[in-house]
């Protein structure tokens, strides 16, 4: 059955979603990058250990936030360049499919290296996620560091086989599609295991938690971990299944799961850190409130909760919980 959509129109149609996509890509991150800055500036202020600002800036997960980020930009900028070479660079912008058509060209070897690059970095991500909230378990994570060395390879084939190929083949020819199933295989796996490791440990503290605050709190996170899983899943089956079918649609989806991973990614980064900057206002007013009914007969008393509760929002894990006193020791992260 021939293929009803055209490479040059699912070209068209990609670089439309994809720009909506890295526009939310780009608002989640510029959110998490606020808030985490924000948050640094209030616990080094408020801090009476000597952590310097950089140590805490620079945690692993703003590190990687920032690398996602620049792989999502990276992509979307080759997507927009090629849709200028095709229609107006190459051969004057009058052979725009034979242009496309031409996988080896280096945008579009760069392209799939952009692509790699994310997957490879959300997974490890939430790899290392999934190891600090098990309390740095490394049995827990055997399955996602093999699945991640396992997209690695593939991830290395896919591109090293594609820029080899003759300018009438297509993505679908067996040297890149059995390197195209074994990446959809091992970053399904990953994201499907570490997100339910992550849900279930998540509700387990949940269900063991007696502060009513920091319980709904959790269950939010978990809502998060859980729909930022769907949300990925979803796509990849779907792009898989446009994939087995030989569809020209195949190019807009692997263009734009570089985007949804990334969506992914920052919603649960963002979810997290929205825990930390509402905990602080609870915090702030707590302690208003303390100040304002106190009286000299009180102020004992009233001064050692205004500095417990302070206590409680500046400690936090990975999930952004607050740990002294009902989360477990092993949710304390670096």
């Amino acid at each position: 059955m021939p293929d009803k959509v055209t490479l040059i129109s699912a070209n068209l149609v990609t670089v439309g979603i994809e720009s909506l996509f890295y526009g939310i890509v780009l608002l989640l991150s510029l959110t998490f990058f606020y808030l985490h800055l924000d948050h640094v500036s209030d616990s080094v202020s408020t801090s009476s250990r000597g952590t310097s600002r950089l140590s805490r800036t620079l945690t692993p997960i703003f590190i990687g936030s920032i690398y996602i980020c620049a792989c999502c930009t990276a992509h979307w900028v080759l997507t927009m360049t090629r849709l200028f070479q095709a229609f107006v660079i190459f051969e004057g912008g009058q052979a725009p499919l034979l242009f496309y058509t031409d996988l080896s060209q280096s945008t579009e070897v760069a392209k799939s290296a952009a692509i790699i690059g994310t997957l490879i970095g959300a997974d490890v991500m939430i790899c290392y996620r999934l190891w600090i909230v098990w309390g740095r378990n490394w049995y827990v994570i055997i399955v996602p560091i093999f699945t991640i060395l396992g997209l690695c390879v593939s991830g290395v084939g896919i591109i090293y086989t594609a820029s080899r190929l003759a300018s009438a083949d297509t993505i679908f020819v067996s040297d890149v599609a059995h390197w195209v199933k074994a990446d959809y295989a091992t970053t399904f796996v990953t994201n499907i295991y570490s997100s339910g490791m992550l849900a279930f440990k998540v509700w387990k503290a949940n269900r063991s938690t007696v502060r009513p605050y920091i319980g709904g709190n959790l269950m939010r996170v978990l809502i998060t971990i859980v729909e930022s899983a769907a949300l990925y899943t979803i796509y990849a089956v779907v792009f898989f299944a446009v994939y087995e079918a030989d569809s020209n649609l195949q190019y807009t989806f692997v263009d734009t799961l570089c985007q949804v991973a990334g969506i992914a990614f920052m919603m649960i980064n963002v979810r997290v850190r929205l825990g930390w900057a509402a905990k602080g206002v609870v915090s702030q007013a707590s302690s208003g409130v303390l100040r304002s009914h106190r009286n000299p007969r009180q102020s004992h008393v009233m001064r050692a909760v205004a500095v417990d509760v302070s206590t409680v929002v500046h400690k936090d894990d990975e999930l952004g919980q607050g740990i002294k006193y009902d989360m477990p020791s092993q949710y304390q992260a670096v």
